[in-house]
């Protein structure tokens, strides 16, 4: 008996061919800069929380989304402001992801004093812009607001944070200089206009003043609220486009009547036309093109907004050519964009707590695969709601392809086949599902309904790729992502204490001033031949400090500035702590008679084979009664330093990679990822012991347990 099919029937029988994604690892397009987020506002609680959730945040915000870029504010309105918040946390961030993170800072407000409204804040402004602009001036050398204080006050903000060890890469000059806000703001026009000040001359202004530095930042800008309207274009005419080393702006619209954020995040095709009428005239590896701020302004959070997300960075990475993506809130507290942040009996929190938001895996697809100097390569869909975006590693070692399912159904796609690479990983987040799951890698994947899927290759042995690029090895030097040139340990000046002392004398915070300094320590010494007392010390704690880098490991030399208390002594410097105190130099002469700066060499904070002792602390030791110190300096850091520079190391987990014994035969091949535990050691099946495992970028000695 034959069966017959009625039409319905027939259609239902049929099965939809899968999707086919092409990738073209020769067709490159711009270079990455990275990815990041902001650092601006709730730095207070995330240092308020315990240590064990501090240490699950930064694990989370930095190793997990491997960010190469963090977003900060410039608060210097006040001369007073702790940066010491910030500088734990780009610390700790530099501890997990090393040299590659750059740090970009822009700033919200003009000190009050440049303002008419006498407030950083838009709402003091009383509804009239003119308040909430520079002051006028009829003496200014760049027009008729007060253009050279601003720009000095960018480059005293920049000292403060460069002397943090927070040197920023990038820096933009104001915020959304368009937003006539109630909270921290400045407005500018493009050009002097109706008693605003002018974007313009500002932006000459603070290029002359930060190009006085040894090492001056880039500044990026315009950086506007949104792209609608041709509301960058509008600044770009006016301003000389010399002066900026990169180009920035927000998308908190698209034009078109695409006002709203939320919304958009729900049609990022609204992006597409304007991003790319930008990156037709602006989108190049000569300058980055960064989109430096956008959320969905949202109360609640969104499962949509992770899908959202992605398409959104979709469509910047290919038709907006954008070099890097920066999402506003890297963290927020309570609840937030990528992690909400709680410190117990903060706000409404009852606990320390981290609470990860659906847009943080949005990112994790292509921060975590992505690393600084991959290349866009040319990547189609033959399916109109799946949207793709592959980069290849430099070097050529790795293509990542993100792929977003914006379809409310869920879609079979045949596995993409790249010419001289093999898939070696796979990773999938679903609306309303799991998150940052690692899958099977196969000839098909099923992508569902709202979904994200990274999919990672490596170069298959023998491959030749042609249009290779080498990977930079980025040393020591000034520069967000390096050390900066000099550190500021303490200026007792600044402090309301004396800090951390211990031995046999500790020091005391003297407030009366002497010849100029207004604040110092008081250190009280032997007053004896220490032949015949005994040697006795007063040592100061550096461990406690809020320092992004550590002085004694990254510095030539210690630069002191320091009088005897009654009469010239010779003071002998040295640093505990370590596998074992050192002495830096004795006999360091310290003049009772006026300040004296006294350079102290830390050639000996290395033993014979070069291996640091890695001392957390200063000794001080003298035959003399006493000394006052005013300051202590670390100078000739980074690429001048007697230490090892650091350097960036390729994430190369997914990379072909090869396991050798101390005797150098090669026992096993596979990707590093495989090899390895998450603590670090083999979990292959080999006897215990050391092996050398190795990739392309890194060699390392594993442990079999």
């Amino acid at each position: 008996m034959i069966r017959k099919l009625v039409p319905a029937a027939l259609a239902s029988a049929v099965v939809a061919s899968a999707a086919t994604i092409t990738i073209d690892p020769a067709d490159t397009k711009q270079k990455i800069l990275g990815f990041g987020a902001g650092s601006v506002y709730y730095q207070d609680w995330v240092t308020a929380m315990g240590n064990a959730t501090q240490q699950a945040f930064y694990d989370t915000a930095f190793t997990g989304l491997n960010l190469s870029i963090l977003r900060i504010g410039n608060w210097k309105q006040d001369s007073e402001k702790s940066l010491a918040n910030d500088a734990a946390i780009i610390k700790a961030a530099r501890q997990r992801l090393g040299n590659k993170l750059k740090i970009e800072m822009s700033s919200w407000s003009a000190p009050p004093s440049l303002k008419p409204s006498n407030s950083i804040n838009g709402s003091a402004g009383n509804g009239d812009k003119k308040n909430n602009t520079l002051k006028t001036s009829s003496t200014d050398p760049y027009g008729a607001f007060v253009y050279a204080d601003f720009a000095h006050w960018w480059k005293t903000s920049y000292q403060a944070y460069e002397a943090m060890g927070i040197a920023p890469d990038y820096i933009s000059l104001q915020n959304e200089p368009d937003m006539n806000a109630e909270y921290e703001e400045t407005l500018f026009e493009p050009s002097e206009k109706d008693g605003i000040a002018g974007y313009d001359k500002a932006l000459q202004a603070v290029s002359d003043s930060l190009n006085s530095l040894a090492n001056p930042p880039k500044i990026i800008g315009p950086e506007p609220l949104g792209i609608g309207f041709n509301n960058f274009q509008n600044y770009m005419a006016k301003l000389d486009d010399s002066k900026l080393g990169g180009y920035a702006y927000h998308l908190y619209h698209a034009g078109d009547g695409n006002d709203n954020s939320g919304q958009n995040y729900l049609n990022p095709e609204n992006f597409r036309k304007p991003m790319s009428s930008i990156a037709s005239r602006w989108g190049s590896d000569t300058k980055p093109l960064i989109m430096t701020e956008f959320c969905t302004m949202e109360n609640d959070i969104r499962e949509a907004d992770m899908v959202g997300l992605a398409h959104i960075m979709q469509v910047g990475f290919t038709s907006g050519k954008l070099n890097a993506y920066i999402a506003w809130e890297l963290y927020w507290g309570e609840k937030g964009q990528f992690i909400g942040v709680c410190a117990a009996n903060w706000g409404n929190c009852t606990k320390d707590e981290i609470v990860i938001a659906p847009e943080y895996h949005a990112m994790r697809h292509y921060s975590k695969f992505v690393n600084p100097n991959a290349r866009v390569i040319t990547s189609t869909s033959d399916q109109d709601e799946l949207k793709v975006v592959a980069f290849r590693s430099v070097g050529c070692d790795s293509i990542s392809v993100i792929t977003i399912n914006t379809a409310n159904a869920p879609v079979s796609l045949n596995a993409p086949s790249i010419n001289g690479y093999n898939a070696i990983y796979a990773v999938q987040s679903v609306e309303s599902g799991a998150k940052s799951k690692e899958i099977t890698t196969s000839v098909s994947y099923n992508l569902p309904a709202r979904s994200i899927t990274t999919l990672v290759y490596t170069m298959s042995a023998g491959a030749n790729i042609g249009n290779c690029e080498d990977a930079p090895i980025e040393e020591g030097g000034n520069g967000g992502s390096n050390i900066p040139s000099s550190i500021t340990i303490v200026d007792f000046s600044k402090e309301t204490s004396a800090g951390k002392w211990s031995g046999e004398f500790e020091g005391t915070l003297v407030t009366t001033p002497l010849d100029g300094v207004s604040q110092y320590v008081k250190l009280p010494l032997a007053g004896c031949n220490q032949d015949d007392c005994g040697y006795q010390h007063g040592v100061y704690a550096l461990s406690d400090m809020a320092l992004v880098y550590d002085p004694l490991q990254v510095c030539s030399d210690l630069v002191i500035t320091m009088r005897g208390v009654d009469s010239t002594n010779s003071v002998n410097i040295g640093g505990a702590g370590g596998s074992e105190w050192t002495s830096y130099q004795y006999g360091n002469d310290a003049s009772g008679s006026e300040w004296s700066e006294v350079t102290i060499p830390l050639t000996n904070e290395k033993d014979e084979s070069g291996a640091p002792f890695g001392s957390n602390s200063l000794t001080f030791n003298s035959n003399g009664s006493g000394i006052y110190i005013a300051k202590i300096e670390a100078v000739g850091c980074g690429t001048t330093s007697i230490h090892s520079n650091f350097k960036y190391a390729f994430n190369d987990n997914h990379m072909q990679a090869k396991l050798f014994d101390l005797n150098g035969n090669l026992l096993w091949t596979g990707t590093k990822n495989q090899a390895l535990n998450d603590n670090g050691t083999l979990r292959l099946d080999v006897r215990q012991g050391t092996y050398i495992l190795k990739t392309s970028s890194s060699s390392i000695r594993a442990v079999k347990k």
